[in-house]
């Protein structure tokens, strides 16, 4: 399992470059096949023409998965088996998880990680892969003083997640009351900060300078945090319990 999850950053301007370059890498392909998969906005056309873009700049040619419009479970099947990487996008978390279950297509992207073929995504992109996380979907459906909530997401990776700890004021604070409810370790990751996660080993990455990961936990009504800089070496996960003992 090879994930690479983004806190958020700009790819069509270059923000992410080097983490969006290190995904890349994981295909172990010169001019490797990406699939852009922009399912959480609504399939936006400026979207796919952005990572398009960014990508091409760093040699990986982009197809895009279109579920709310002209791909279905059939033609999803075969982009997703012929792909090198999958790039999620960001966007209403909660929305496309439900489309995605609807078509089997948390299916089809297991089955891609299985195979030893890396993934990756932003924001949205980047929460689908963990377990409870920390979402801004009440403010897609209008859901009054409430701007993030927890949702549960694909637990292929048992850790928590939040984005946008650096450019959006209140995600640390909301993710801080939420993990108060929520077993275990969680990363919050500033815009242009990833964590990749290899099977049973994780690394922070950064794209900016300064951009951080802060680790939250909870334990007998104590908060546990951490900040955490990239680094390049791999860590084993279990490191991230700050509980433990």
């Amino acid at each position: 399992m090879n994930i690479v999850a983004i806190g958020g950053g700009s790819v069509g301007t270059g923000e992410t470059a080097s983490i969006d370059q290190e995904l890349i890498h994981l295909t172990g392909k010169r001019g490797p096949r990406g699939l852009f998969i922009p399912t959480a906005s609504d399939d936006s056309s400026d979207y796919v023409d952005q990572v398009r873009f960014g990508y091409s700049l760093l040699g990986c040619s982009i197809d895009s998965l279109l579920l709310w419009s002209s791909d279905n479970a059939i033609s999803a099947a075969r982009k997703i088996a012929e792909s090198d990487l999958i790039y999620v996008g960001g966007g209403n978390t909660k929305k496309m998880l439900e489309l995605w279950l609807e078509l089997g297509i948390e299916k089809m992207l297991k089955r891609h990680l299985d195979a030893g073929k890396p993934v990756g995504g932003l924001s949205a992109g980047a929460l689908c892969w963990f377990n409870v996380c920390n979402s801004d979907w009440p403010q897609y459906e209008g859901i009054p003083d409430l701007k993030t909530a927890p949702l549960q997401c694909l637990k292929f990776v048992n850790l928590s997640l939040c984005p946008h700890a650096s450019r959006e004021t209140f995600r640390l604070g909301d993710y801080r009351e939420m993990m108060r409810d929520v077993p275990g370790p969680g990363l919050a990751l500033d815009d242009c900060c990833a964590v990749q996660i290899r099977d049973n080993e994780y690394r922070i990455l950064g794209s900016m300078p300064g951009a951080v990961a802060h680790l939250i936990q909870w334990k007998d009504g104590i908060l546990h945090e951490k900040t955490l800089s990239p680094w390049t070496e791999f860590r084993p996960l279990e490191a991230l319990n700050l509980a433990a003992g």
